[in-house]
């Protein structure tokens, strides 16, 4: 499993801190303390990815299992989810592998040099990529979810 897929199946999900220590540890580092501890703690470029993380306010038996992953965000050279391209992938092409449900990429929009287009997916996830000029490939993908924080022990 890329990478990219496993940050986004964690996204919003408290109970990740195993998983988070072995993330870690696959990067030849342990879990920074000030994630123990931090409201909100960003980590610049870690595998690829700007990770974004919260908390939990409740205390949970493991103080890791606190930690909420909030967003990843990552360049094209990323390890990517959903087995997108980030050189090849078009609207259309990134519509099959994500979602038809979509905001931006408007001829207005693409116009006014906005290229992001947002794909909503089915569980709640929010997939943004931003093309390039000719719209084939992409330099960004930011992964979020919206709604309430979910278990991620299982």
């Amino acid at each position: 499993m890329a990478l990219g897929d496993e940050l986004y199946q964690r996204i919003n999900c408290y109970g990740i801190g195993s998983w988070l220590e072995s993330l870690f540890a696959r990067a030849g580092h342990s879990l920074p303390p000030a994630m123990r501890h931090a409201d909100e703690l960003r980590m610049d470029r870690f595998m690829g990815f700007l990770l974004t993380f919260g908390r939990l306010p409740e205390s949970l038996p493991d103080p890791r299992d606190q930690i909420i992953l909030l967003r990843a965000e990552g360049d094209g050279a990323a390890p990517m989810p959903f087995g997108l391209n980030a050189q090849f992938e078009t609207v259309e092409s990134a519509k099959h592998k994500l979602s038809n449900n979509i905001a931006g990429g408007s001829v207005s929009e693409l116009q006014a040099g906005d290229r992001r287009v947002s794909f909503f997916l089915n569980d709640g996830g929010v997939v943004e990529l931003r093309f390039a000029e000719t719209m084939q490939g992409f330099d960004r993908i930011l992964m979020a979810r919206l709604g309430d924080f979910r278990d991620g022990r299982s």
